[in-house]
């Protein structure tokens, strides 16, 4: 799997993830208070009472605290499992119970460690058991995503033993005694890993629809995995190269195969050159590979010292590349009486025609195919040395080829083009394969790697960005519930017209009071009820009395409304001379109010809603643009064009479910844009936007089922393979 591959897949995998710790950690924290309260109960004396009440008291106040860390280390051993193995394995894959390698008598270590310690195994041991045919399948398939394509069940990032692990560690901030520790394993065991029935089946869906397959071949020879692996790198397995068909993807070798059968009209079509550099005497000895590199690296140099500027430049280029490698290769041939096989022609062909791909693919910017085609020499020059590249996807050179476009397609031209830029680094992996002409496949291993190394970090740094950026999202529209649940709330409790000054008070200060609360407390909190009967005992202040004696009543309930409404101006941080006039100016309603008059009043307007734009609800989910939009899923990229012209690309990092806000960010995490469903749909209907549905296809699969449809149109009789 390529770096974005398999980042794609941890996203989804840590949803589903997510989505399962949270509708299981608040039935946990029920139940273990539950039985806290019970162990309290049946305790045998005051001591241990003592001890499960602090544990209730405890676990009440930090259960947040608790749950959040528990989710975060959980989250951080499948982000490392899947980015970071080796990180993972040190991190997460420790031995559980903690015997000093130096210590030879079990006296020698602390009870309580030894004890919780195998309270971890035993109900770790217990789940492993109970869903064992579940794991086989998830670390069968798993496998996959691992550098040793071998993975033991309780190596999998969401085994009983993991996720027990991490409730060990975030419980090493816990203030109790070991016996509410215990507790906690206990109840875990039977709330949680009981219950990963209800996780594993949808990873295992998860992870077999991304295309992922067992390695229980691998699991049960991994020598002769190695081996085999080896033998492809030296080219030493003598074995005949495999049949088109027998791989699971559509290979290079399957589109050479294809490539051989064209006649010289059709080759013409396709923009590719006559054969007649293969025809030479059958006599003449085959051109060494070291022939061939010398001519290859001739152009190489050549492009290297006059490359391409822009995309138009980097078109001619390309072309010109085509006739003047097969007149250079046969012009040497010539001379040197040699001649070239066919199989190498028409790997040129295939070469040539992913490179053209690459320069139409209407994913990647104009800017990064400059870049990336320059690679076409290098990459034909290993091809040709080395046929395993036509068969084997996770060759060094496609790995590089895909990782590269992968963080092209998500790249925006925003006029960064430094060093540790993602344009600078594509430049700098592209610069260092071109720098040596006679490499092999060892320098783009070492390429890939850094640029690996490079992402994964970059990844990091965009999920905190993205994280904070999403809070910040969510944060506004509670923001914006709570106001308008305020003001639903002001709109019951109001009379339809109230006097100048209150009207002030009540939508310049009582309204973000009450507002604060609901965000803070709640709706029903002591401190809710309290700004309620402020608010109501300020409408009675202005209602006119008829009788005196109650006039008197009235005018004595003032001093202390006025000291509950500065107190709540001061909560706010009010500005103290704006309140002033505000005060001064309700004082002179009372005045009135209290003559028995009724103040001058004005028809309280609460703000408005945000209303739908755009016509009925139904009519705008029958078009297909609003449909598109409104199914974009989070993760998935789009790329639009702004109206001063200018072309960007974001992902969907955060929708809300209340007002249909998307939030997009860039690769590195940072906010692109903020907008509802029917502003995307209008940017698809008119052209100016479209949906990067392919962006986390490698770039060579995509390359190839491209070629693949393209030739077999050029063959109408072509039956493909089974």
């Amino acid at each position: 799997m390529t770096l974005f591959q398999k980042q794609q897949l941890h996203i989804e995998f840590s949803a589903q993830l997510r989505y399962w710790i949270d509708s299981h950690l608040d039935g946990f924290f029920e139940q273990l208070d539950e039985e806290f309260f019970s162990l309290a109960e049946s305790a045998v004396n005051d001591l241990a009472q003592r001890s499960y009440i602090d544990a209730i008291r405890e676990l009440r106040q930090n259960r947040e605290v608790l749950s959040s860390n528990y989710r975060a280390r959980v989250l951080l051993a499948t982000e490392k499992f899947f980015l970071d193995y080796r990180s993972y394995q040190q991190e997460f894959l420790r031995t559980q119970v903690r015997i000093g390698q130096d210590q030879n008598s079990m006296e020698l270590i602390n009870q309580d460690v030894l004890e919780e310690d195998l309270a971890v195994m035993r109900v770790a041991h217990h789940a492993e058991n109970r869903h064992l045919s579940r794991l086989k399948e998830l670390s069968a398939l798993l496998a996959r995503v691992t550098p040793t394509q071998t993975l033991k069940r309780n190596e999998v990032p969401v085994s009983p033993g993991v996720l027990a692990n991490a409730l060990q560690y975030v419980l090493q901030e816990w203030s109790g005694d070991l016996q509410t520790k215990l507790s906690f394993y206990e109840v875990f065991g039977k709330h949680c890993l009981d219950r990963l029935e209800k996780l594993y089946p949808d990873l295992i869906s998860l992870l077999e629809k991304a295309g992922l397959k067992p390695v229980e071949n691998l699991l049960q020879k991994p020598a002769q995995a190695r081996q085999q692996q080896e033998q492809r790198r030296t080219g030493t397995s003598g074995e005949a190269p495999r049949r088109f068909g027998q791989m699971d993807e559509g290979t290079l070798f399957g589109v050479v195969a294809l490539v051989r059968q064209l006649e010289d009209e059709q080759r013409e079509s396709l923009g590719l050159p006559s054969q007649s550099i293969a025809d030479f005497p059958e006599d003449w000895p085959v051109a060494s590979v070291e022939t061939i590199a010398n001519v290859i690296g001739i152009l190489q140099s050549e492009l290297s010292m006059n490359p391409p500027r822009d995309i138009r430049q980097a078109r001619v280029t390309q072309n010109a590349l085509k006739g003047q490698l097969v007149s250079e290769l046969g012009k040497t041939v010539t001379d040197q009486k040699v001649r070239l096989q066919r199989i190498d022609q028409h790997i040129i062909d295939v070469v040539n025609m992913l490179f053209e791909y690459i320069l139409d693919d209407p994913i990647i910017p104009a800017q990064m195919k400059v870049l990336l085609v320059r690679l076409q020499m290098p990459v034909l020059r290993i091809s040709l040395e080395d046929k395993s590249f036509l068969t084997d996807r996770s060759h060094p050179v496609r790995d590089l080829l895909n990782n590269l476009a992968a963080a092209a397609a998500r790249w925006s031209d925003e006029g960064d083009y430094a060093e540790n830029s993602i344009y600078g680094r594509i430049e700098q992996a592209v610069q260092r394969i071109l720098n040596d002409s006679t490499a092999g496949v060892d320098l783009w291993i070492e390429v890939n790697e850094d640029f690996e190394t490079y992402v994964l970090n970059e990844e990091r740094g965009a999920s905190v960005a993205e994280e904070r950026l999403s809070q910040v999202a969510k944060g506004k529209e509670r923001l914006s519930q709570a106001r308008q649940a305020v003001d639903e709330y002001l709109t019951r409790l109001l009379p339809a017209a109230v006097p100048a000054p209150v009207y002030q008070i009540v939508d310049e200060v009582w309204r973000d009071v009450m507002t604060l609360i609901l965000l803070r407390e709640g709706e029903g909190s002591n401190e809710w009820n309290k700004a309620v009967r402020v608010l109501e005992r300020l409408i009675d202040s202005i209602i006119p009395r008829a009788d005196p004696e109650e006039r008197q009543i009235q005018m004595a309930k003032i001093p202390l409304l006025l000291a509950d409404l500065r107190r709540g101006f001061a909560s706010i941080s009010y500005d103290s001379g704006r309140a002033a006039m505000m005060f001064k100016q309700l004082q002179q309603c009372h005045v009135t109010t209290l003559r028995g008059l009724q103040p001058a009043t004005m028809k309280y307007q609460p703000h408005e809603k945000a209303g739908m734009e755009g016509g009925s609800l139904e009519a705008i989910l029958s078009d297909e643009f609003m449909q598109q939009a409104s199914e974009l899923k989070q993760g998935q990229w789009i790329t639009w064009t702004t109206g001063a012209g200018k072309e960007l690309r974001g992902k969907l990092s955060w929708r809300s479910e209340v007002t249909d806000l998307m939030l997009f960010v860039d690769l590195r995490g940072r906010r692109v844009a903020e907008m509802s469903s029917s502003e995307l749909a209008d940017l698809l209907r008119s052209g100016r936007a479209s949906l990067l549905t392919s962006i986390d296809r490698p770039i060579i699969e995509r390359a190839l089922a491209a070629i693949y449809n393209t030739l077999t149109r050029q063959m109408p009789g072509h039956v493909l393979p089974a």
